[in-house]
């Protein structure tokens, strides 16, 4: 998937900052699980990881 579309409100976040600012406030552990659904390029998956 190279180009959002616009009229199925697909939003990539790519930028580092804002990842992880979103990685921080959302304060996982190692106890938690996550299930990650959506398409993109795996920006967010990486830092789950």
């Amino acid at each position: 998937m190279n180009e959002k579309n616009i009229k199925h409100s697909q939003n990539f976040i790519t930028s580092k900052h804002n990842i992880d600012k979103i990685m921080t406030n959302i304060r996982l552990n190692e106890h938690d699980n996550i299930f990650e659904i959506g398409s993109g390029k795996g920006h967010f998956t990486l830092e789950l990881v």
